[in-house]
C-alpha cells in the first residue's frame, strides 16, 4: 500500500528574497545541474555541497555544486525531504517509518516515542523537531522530548491531507499540505494560524522552504514554484527551467530546485 501511494505521489507528485535579503529581488536562472541516474526528491544546500535524497536508488548522496558525487549513503529505503541542522542531515525513511541521521559519515536511527506511518518530511531547529506523517495526515512535533500531535485527516483549516514536507521557522510550523493543494501554518500549540496558496490552483504542494522574508512552494504537477511573502501574499511564479519540481533549498543568494522527472537541479541566483 505504501508503495502504491508513493507512486501516486510521484505521479501527481521566485521573485523574492532569501535570508537577510530584501523582498522583491528577482531570481534569475543560472544553470541546470545534470544528475546521472539520480531521482531527486529532498534537497539541502550546504555551502559547497548539495545533499540529495535519491528515491530511485534508495540512497542519500552528497554532491559538489556541479552534481559530481562526493559521497553515497546506500540502503536508505525511499529517503524523502531532508533537514540540515548543525552539520547533521536528518532523513525520513519512507518505507521503514524511521528517521535516520548522517553525521560525519556515520548513520544512526533516531528512537521516536511516536511512530510515523511513512514519514515524508522533517525539520529540526534547536530542541524542536517536526515530522510530516504522510499516512496519518498529521505532524509529529517533538519539543524537548515532549510530543504534540498537530492536525488530522480532512480538508478544513487545521486539517491535513497527505502532508509531504514541513519547516520550522520563528516558532511556527509550515506544512506542505500536498493533496489539499496548499500550505498551512501552525503554532507549537497546534493552533492553525493561516492557509497559504489555497486560491492559487496549486496541484500538489510537495516541497517548502521558508526564509527570513519568503515562503517558497514547489507545485509538482503544476511544474512551477510559487513564492509568497510572510503575510501570505503571492509575489511571483516561476514556471520555466523546471521538470516536476519536488523541493527547494535557498543558500548564499542561490536557490536550488530538485527536478524529479528531469533528474536535475535548477539553479537560480539573485
Amino acid at each position: 500500500m505504501k508503495r502504491i501511494t508513493f507512486l501516486l505521489f510521484i505521479g501527481l507528485l521566485f521573485f523574492t528574497g532569501c535570508k537577510n535579503k530584501t523582498i522583491g529581488v528577482e531570481w534569475k536562472f543560472v544553470k541546470q545541474i545534470k544528475l546521472d541516474n539520480i531521482s531527486p526528491i529532498g534537497l539541502q544546500a550546504d555551502g559547497k555541497y548539495l545533499w540529495i535524497s535519491d528515491a530511485k536508488n534508495n540512497r542519500v548522496i552528497k554532491t559538489d555544486l556541479d552534481g559530481s558525487i562526493v559521497k553515497k549513503y546506500p540502503d536508505i529505503k525511499r529517503p524523502m525531504h531532508l533537514s540540515l541542522y548543525n552539520s547533521k542531515i536528518f532523513v525520513p525513511e519512507y518505507l521503514t517509518d524511521n528517521i535516520i541521521t548522517i553525521t560525519e559519515g556515520k548513520i544512526e536511527t533516531l528512537q521516536l516515542n511516536e511512530k510515523p506511518n511513512a514519514p515524508s518530511g522533517i525539520s529540526v531547529n534547536d530542541s524542536v523537531m517536526a515530522v510530516a506523517d504522510f499516512y496519518n495526515h498529521r505532524i509529529i512535533l517533538i519539543k524537548k522530548g515532549n510530543i504534540k500531535i498537530i492536525g488530522k485527516e480532512g480538508h478544513k483549516k487545521g486539517e491535513l491531507y497527505y502532508p509531504t514536507d514541513v519547516a520550522l521557522v520563528n516558532d511556527k510550523i509550515y506544512v506542505a499540505d500536498a493533496y489539499n493543494n496548499r500550505v498551512q501554518v501552525f503554532d507549537y500549540n497546534g493552533n492553525a494560524l493561516k492557509v497559504i496558496g489555497d486560491k492559487d490552483k496549486i496541484n500538489v504542494a510537495t516541497g517548502i522552504e521558508v526564509t527570513d522574508n519568503n515562503i517558497f512552494i514547489t507545485d509538482f504537477e503544476g511544474n512551477r514554484i510559487l513564492i509568497y511573502d510572510l503575510n501570505s501574499k503571492l509575489i511571483y511564479i516561476i514556471n520555466k527551467h523546471l521538470n516536476k519540481p519536488t523541493d527547494i533549498s535557498v543558500s548564499e543568494n542561490k536557490m536550488y530546485v530538485s527536478n524529479y522527472a528531469g533528474s536535475s537541479i535548477s539553479v537560480f541566483e539573485q
